[in-house]
């Protein structure tokens, strides 16, 4: 009868809830319609189903509670069960534990009793080892004395044993030895002397060979000497006379253009001489005829000028007639006819007819004899190459001058050259004269 109590509640609450939800969702009566005096059903059963329906909750509420607190009370049970249990199985393994450890104490007191049993056993056995050590090395100091008495004894006996029969043996030896070496001494001389007469008869054929080979090479070295100084002479002397003939006809050259030079100026100045005379002469004339003129002319006031004409006239004629001196021919210096370096020979032979300077150069025509002879300075020696004043050597390329000059740099070396004649130059302002061979 209360289960199907219980069990109608939980359906009553729900219909309560539906009702009440109905209730909220019709519309509010209008507010100026007053109330009826007739009581409604329906209003008056739906308080006692809600109130129905908060008691079954309450009672369901209850019931689950106490649900609850039965599980907690029987969850509490088997704990309490397991933690007996657990402590009854931890007791018995300390118990266990406990016996194994008295067992084990039992044990190593056992086996402790024994080890000590074994050792006092193995210290006797040591006290009697040692006793019979001491007695064995009593024993074998005793033998070792004996035997060491009669190993002396024997040693001595066996000395002189010895001793004899050394002495006799050295004896016999001294004599055989005495007469090894007297045999083999007279072998070694004959040997010796065989051998030296072999060795002196050998040198002598070697010496001999020997000097013919010699004397054979040094004839065939003189003639090959003689040859090759046969051939460097020929060879000098073809340079040489290639040398002299070069200079010579440079010089030649030189003195033909020298000498054309100085009549081509004779004439110039032969001609520019006849024609001042000329000009003096017409000069004069022209002066007297302007001078008869003015004498039969009138009186001319002391402010008239001069006629332009008869100013110029009169100027010509009292200007006297100058001929123009030709220009100096430079002089030349003779280079010494041995000692010169091959640069030397070559710049004394260079042509001069795109670059001037190329030459030998001295500071006189004097100084041109001592060129590349012992202690002379101030000369210098230019070739298409290189440029050298007295031993100090410059490899630079010779350039063609621009109005007479030309500057030769090398380096931190540097020339500057001014050409003012065939024959004469100036190297950084030092005036240089040409050197020439014989």
């Amino acid at each position: 009868m209360k289960r199907t109590r219980l069990l109608a509640l939980p359906i009553a609450l729900t219909l309560g809830l539906m009702v009440a939800a109905c209730d909220n969702n019709q519309a509010p009566p209008p507010a100026a319609q007053a109330p009826t005096a007739t009581t409604d059903p329906a209003a008056t059963a739906a308080p006692a189903a809600t109130a129905d329906a908060n008691k079954a909750a309450a009672e369901q509420k209850a019931a689950e509670e106490k649900a609850a607190a039965d599980k907690a009370a029987a969850d509490k049970v088997a704990a309490d069960k397991a933690a007996a249990d657990k402590a009854a199985a931890d007791k018995a393994a300390a118990d266990k534990v406990a016996a194994d450890k008295a067992a084990a104490d039992k044990a190593a007191a056992a086996k402790a009793a024994e080890a000590k049993k074994a050792a006092d056993a193995a210290a006797a056995a040591k006290v009697a080892e040692a006793a019979a050590a001491a007695k064995a090395a009593e024993e074998k100091k005793a033998a070792e004395v004996a035997a060491a008495a009669k190993a002396a004894k024997e040693k001595k006996a066996a000395d002189a044993a010895a001793a004899a029969k050394a002495a006799e043996e050295k004896k016999a030896a001294e004599v055989a030895a005495a007469a090894k070496a007297a045999e083999e001494k007279k072998a070694a001389e004959v040997a010796a002397a065989a051998k030296a007469a072999e060795e002196k008869k050998a040198a002598e054929v070697a010496a001999a060979a020997k000097a013919a080979e010699e004397k054979k090479a040094a004839a065939a070295k003189a003639a090959q000497e003689k040859k090759v100084a046969d051939a460097a002479a020929a060879a000098k002397a073809a340079e040489e006379k290639k040398v002299a003939d070069a200079a010579a006809a440079a010089k030649a050259t030189e003195e033909k253009k020298v000498a054309d030079a100085a009549a081509a100026a004779k004439a110039a100045a032969a001609k520019q001489a006849t024609e001042l005379s000329a000009a003096a002469a017409k000069g004069k004339a022209d002066a007297e005829a302007a001078v008869a003129a003015a004498g039969t002319a009138p009186a001319a006031t002391p402010t008239t000028a001069t006629s332009p004409t008869a100013a110029a006239t009169s100027t010509a004629a009292a200007k006297p007639a100058v001929a123009t001196p030709a220009a100096p021919t430079a002089t030349t210096g003779l280079l010494p006819v041995s000692g010169l370096k091959p640069d030397t020979r070559m710049a004394s032979n260079a042509k001069t007819d795109q670059i001037g300077y190329l030459g030998v150069w001295a500071p006189s025509a004097a100084a041109c004899a001592t060129v590349d002879q012992t202690g002379a300075t101030g000369y210098t020696v230019i070739t298409k190459i290189s440029l050298r004043q007295g031993s100090d050597l410059v490899l630079v390329d010779a350039t063609p001058e621009t109005a007479g000059k030309a500057t030769l740099t090398k380096g931190d070396k540097s020339f500057a050259i001014v050409q003012s004649g065939p024959d004469a130059i100036t190297i950084d302002g030092t005036p240089l004269v040409r050197c020439v061979a014989k």
